[in-house]
């Protein structure tokens, strides 16, 4: 260990220390001040959600809040106050029938003084309210002493819960006659609070549950009614024949202000109207036993309370404790990543410090360690220049010794191409001098026939072939340039049909049938027409040379335009090509005809007029038996430019060269005997 990171290594050991011991901590005062804040976030959204909830019912109830006041007033029912005559009661029932259905109360009547109903909504149902009295109700005490009454209970023939609103009826303005009352239901607001998701509860001036989004809260007592009390309260039949089970509270307490309180409640059971009817025991004792015995099935809520001091109502909000819970565990593990990652970065920091202390002793040292290997390699560095100086010096001796190998190798290629070239335009000029001496002999036998015609054609036709062996020779004359080749459009009939006359004309094709074909419409291809003659000769000479000794000797030719080419396919059915003669089918001087029958430069000179027009041509033996070559062309509409000129690039031809098929480029003296030969 290097004297200077020690320092650095105690440090790191401190901070880790200090990491592990103040995690705990870290998390525990991370998730206390995430409680604290989280409290009073779900406090203010308690309050607010319960202040909707209270808006909800506080509408509910006020929506016929104003139907007892105004029927007090109505005239029908103050002469049914005064008279209470049989005919004003059918009159006013009929009329308090039609304005329930109107505004959606659930039953709307009138009480005399004496608190019988005179006139009702239902008197024309089985459980009419008339003749019936309810006196005892306070609603009819409150009215009876002047007030607006408000009262929740079940009703006493329909067995329906309700919200009962009063009114005093005073003909004259001062004189008690009767009450007029509204009762409005809520279980349209019960229903709309079970299909929420919040848990939502509502208590009575008795501390009872009356509405809720849970059913098996309802008609539940939440602060614990006094034996005393219990009795008559049951008697009132207030709760209908609900036996107020205490709510199943496991363990804290409802709030009493306005704070947040937490308490767990077990799972009770809904208690519904039928089981009731059906007089099953009240569930009370063994709800009690269940919250006791099953702490893990407790769920715990934050409740938030808020008072309705009109109706002497309590509102309460139960949230799901396990949302605060989670939150916290989130935040604790937070904070003690976070912790760890600020502890840890520094650990980190320190590490690297002690690395780079580290460093710096390891490069003086190195450095001192490189000055001595320095001083010793310095001195073979000298020798070694020494050795490399006279290294260059035989290094350039080489070099111009191979200079001079390869001005000789350029000398001996040019003598080489000369050589070539020669033989080349031997070959070149054997073809027309025969065909001079074959035109001279038939224009002597139509001249003694006295065919001037014939005669004055194959005279014509010696003439075209003596310029043309003018041309060949000339070419001797530009042997030190490169010639312009004049590519222009040519129509593939022209040079076809010449060269098959010209073959005709030498009895090269002895017997031989030749079938011409051609698809319609052939375009035009980009050529010179003197040399694309010469190519189709060549090409049809040796068809013919091929298939002379087969009984019924036969040569095709097949004009057709594809994908922008125009392929010129010539067949014959002689014996074919071997197939390892394919690969060196062009290769100058290579020939399979009998010594003095030819200089095997025929299909090379082809080959490098094909280059030069940007085609190519190859050959292949035919499945049926014998050969066929194929020349493809260039059409004139590929070489024309967006402004109409005329160009020479050309696409890149496809390979076919596989199998038995034959297609060689060549070589550099066979482009140059083409250039010097080629007419």
């Amino acid at each position: 260990m290097l004297k200077t990171s020690i320092s650095a290594k105690r440090s790191a050991r401190l901070v880790l220390a200090g990491m592990l011991i103040l995690l705990p901590v870290t998390v525990w005062l991370t998730t206390e001040l995430w409680r604290e804040t989280r409290l009073v976030e779900i406090t203010e959204d308690g309050r607010n959600k319960l202040e909707l909830y209270r808006s909800n019912l506080q509408g509910a109830i006020k929506e016929h809040e104003y139907l007892p006041i105004t029927l007090a007033s109505d005239k029908r029912i103050i002469d049914l106050a005064l008279h209470s005559s049989p005919s004003d009661a059918a009159e006013v029932n009929v009329y308090l029938e039609k304005l329930a259905a109107d505004s959606g109360a659930s039953d709307i009547y009138f009480m005399d003084r004496n608190g019988t109903t005179i006139a009702a909504s239902n008197w024309n149902s089985d459980a009419s309210f008339v003749g019936r009295n309810f006196a005892f109700r306070p609603y009819f005490k409150q009215a009876e002493a002047g007030l607006t009454g408000h009262y929740f209970a079940f009703g006493i023939t329909s067995n329906v819960p309700g919200y009962y609103i009063s009114h005093p009826v005073r003909p004259n303005g001062t004189e008690f006659e009767g009450v007029m009352v509204v009762k409005t239901h809520l279980e349209t607001l019960v229903q709309r609070w079970a299909r929420g998701n919040e848990n939502v509860l509502v208590t009575d001036e008795n501390g009872i549950v009356i509405i809720t989004s849970r059913p098996e809260w309802r008609f539940r007592d939440l602060i614990g009614i006094s034996p005393e009390d219990r009795p008559a309260l049951m008697l009132s039949r207030k709760y209908g024949e609900y036996p107020l089970d205490p709510m199943p509270v496991h363990q804290g307490e409802w709030p009493g202000n306005d704070g947040i309180g937490i308490l767990s409640l077990a799972p009770a059971q809904v208690i519904t109207p039928e089981a009731l009817q059906s007089g099953q025991p009240a569930t009370t004792n063994a709800e009690a036993e269940a919250a006791e015995k099953a702490p893990k099935d407790a769920k715990p809520y934050l409740v938030i309370r808020s008072p309705l001091p009109k109706q002497g109502w309590n509102i309460y909000l139960l949230t799901d404790k396990a949302v605060l819970d989670q939150s916290i565990l989130t935040a604790g593990f937070i904070g003690g990543a976070m912790h760890i990652i600020i502890m840890g970065t520094i650990f980190v920091l320190l590490q690297r410090r002690r690395a780079m202390l580290e460093q710096i002793e390891i490069r003086d040292w190195s450095q001192r360690e490189l000055e001595r290997q320095v001083r010793l390699r310095t001195a073979d560095l000298m020798s070694s220049n020494l050795r490399l100086a006279e290294e260059i010096s035989e290094r350039r001796r080489t070099e111009d010794a191979l200079r001079t190998a390869q001005a000789e190798l350029v000398q001996a290629g040019k003598l080489a191409a000369l050589g070539q070239m020669s033989a080349g335009i031997a070959h070149e000029i054997n073809q027309p001098l025969t065909a001079i001496r074959s035109y001279a002999e038939n224009a002597l036998k139509f001249i003694a026939r006295g065919n001037d015609e014939t005669a004055s054609r194959n005279l014509g036709r010696i003439s075209e072939l003596t310029e043309r062996m003018g041309r060949i020779t000339n070419h001797l004359k530009t042997f030190a340039r490169r010639p312009k080749h004049d590519t222009h459009p040519v129509a593939l009939a022209g040079p076809l049909e010449k060269a098959i006359d010209l073959l005709r004309e030498t009895g090269r094709a002895g017997l031989a049938d030749i079938r011409y074909q051609a698809t319609e419409n052939i375009a035009l291809v980009t050529a010179e027409e003197n040399q694309l003659e010469q190519v189709f000769l060549n090409i049809l000479s040796n068809a013919a040379d091929a298939c002379r000794d087969e009984e019924f000797p036969q040569i095709g030719i097949m004009l057709e335009e594809k994908d922008g080419r125009v392929l010129v396919a010539i067949t014959d059915n002689g014996p074919g090509i071997l197939p390892e003669n394919l690969p060196k089918l062009f290769d100058p001087f290579f020939t399979t005809k009998p010594f003095g029958d030819g200089l095997g430069l025929g299909l090379s000179i082809c080959y490098g007029i094909m280059r030069s027009f940007g085609g190519t041509i190859r050959a292949e033996n035919r499945p049926t038996g014998g050969a066929c070559f194929t020349i493809e062309l260039r059409c004139v509409e590929q070489m024309t430019g967006h402004d109409g000129t005329s160009t020479s690039t050309s696409s890149p031809m496809p390979d076919t060269t596989s199998g038995q098929t034959a297609e060689t480029e060549g070589v550099e003296t066979d482009l140059l005997v083409h250039r010097m030969i080629a007419p």
